[in-house]
């Protein structure tokens, strides 16, 4: 088979779907990754047959106005292919020959209306795990909102409970230091009347040393006087 009698270039293709040919080599790089399969040379240039045409306007339908993602999009055309290829071998024999240009457009009409029924399906569930996520996320951002609430209020406590010992510790120092301070106070006190009892009881030691003198001196005085010289 002559590839090139048979197929089209990306070129050619690009504007028969009236897109670009980066369009095009993206959209067959993500269709293949789903099992689909591209007629290709000798330097993996790719050729595009009649169904090619078909699968990938389905696909530019998909992305362009059911508004899917390339990934989704190309597994739900893929997905429609193979069951179309299963169940009837007119997409290869269209392929292998070439019809008109009528064949064709009644073929994609009604291949349009049936992707049209699972794209809007795809879509629904799209839409609705969609809304399942953005709930989840609403649910994590009032997780982390609370975690964070949560985390601010255990660094306010902590900073509260260390100014609170740097306080406590402050005032034991203070204490510390008075009571020091009172116990110097009362052994000073407590030498300077040591001190003064010594001096009182010197001086008393003393006046009582001197009015024994004294005494005496009278007694000799008068026992002097009695008994003569």
């Amino acid at each position: 088979m002559d590839i090139k009698q048979d197929t089209i270039n990306a070129e050619e293709m690009a504007k028969r779907l009236n897109t670009t040919s980066s369009n095009i080599r993206k959209w067959c790089i993500e269709l293949e990754k789903h099992g689909y399969e591209f007629v290709k040379d000798n330097r993996k240039k790719r050729y595009y047959s009649v169904t090619d045409q078909t699968l990938l306007s389905n696909l530019k339908y998909a992305i362009q106005e059911k508004k899917l993602p390339l990934e989704i999009a190309a597994t739900t055309v893929v997905k429609g292919f193979d069951r179309n290829r299963s169940s009837s071998n007119t997409q290869e024999e269209h392929s292998k020959n070439k019809e008109t240009n009528r064949e064709l457009t009644v073929y994609q009409e009604h291949n349009n209306r049936t992707t049209d029924v699972v794209l809007n399906t795809i879509k629904e569930q799209f839409e609705q795990q969609q809304s399942i996520n953005n709930k989840l996320l609403e649910m994590l951002d009032h997780y982390k909102e609370a975690l964070k609430v949560s985390e601010e209020k255990r660094q306010t406590e902590q900073e509260q409970m260390s100014k609170q010992l740097k306080e406590l510790e402050e005032l034991e120092e203070r204490l510390a230091e008075r009571i020091s301070k009172q116990i110097n106070n009362r052994d000073k006190d407590m030498m300077d009347y040591i001190r003064q009892s010594q001096k009182h009881n010197q001086q008393q030691l003393s006046e009582i040393a001197a009015t024994k003198e004294k005494e005496q001196q009278k007694q000799k005085s008068f026992f002097t006087r009695l008994f003569g010289k």
